[in-house]
This record gives C-alpha cells, sequence and structure tokens, in this order.
C-alpha cells in the first residue's frame, strides 16, 4: 500500500505540507525521511498505528506527505 492508500484505510486526513497541517489545527508528532519507497510505507504505518494509539486525546488523525518525508498530525479533542 501506498502512503495515501494507507492514510485513506484509517480515515486519516492527508497534508501536503506542515504549515498545511499546522493551520488546519493539527498538532505534528514525529517525521521520518525515509530513503526508499519501501520505507516510506513502513514509516505510515508506523505513524498511523502510533496515532491510533492516541485515539483518547484525537478526535482526527492525518499523514503530512512531501517528497522527502513522512509527519504524523492529529487535530485535538476539544474539551467540553
Amino acid at each position: 500500500m501506498t502512503p495515501k492508500e494507507i492514510a485513506a484505510y484509517y480515515n486519516a486526513r492527508i497534508f501536503d505540507s506542515i504549515e498545511a497541517a499546522e493551520n488546519s489545527g493539527f498538532i505534528i508528532t514525529e517525521t521520518f525521511e525515509p530513503r526508499n519507497v519501501w520505507n516510506k510505507m513502513s514509516a505510515a504505518h508506523t505513524i498511523v498505528n502510533k496515532l491510533k494509539q492516541r485515539k483518547d486525546e484525537t478526535s482526527e488523525i492525518g499523514l503530512v506527505l512531501t517528497p522527502k518525508s513522512i509527519s504524523g498530525c492529529y487535530l485535538p479533542k476539544q474539551s467540553e
């Protein structure tokens, strides 16, 4: 699966820059700079799995996909 397919499978939003994610209210978590296609897929899976573990504090998750890096991001839940 490509990183975009992984994001679609987990209902994660896709951003093309960290600035776009931050402007939408998302908090950036970790960033990987994979060297090849296989490592990009692995990085995307790792990031999404870590974000899914934070389900109590997130209302939405996302991936920032740039040509040289993949970052995770999440939208925090609003406190009532």
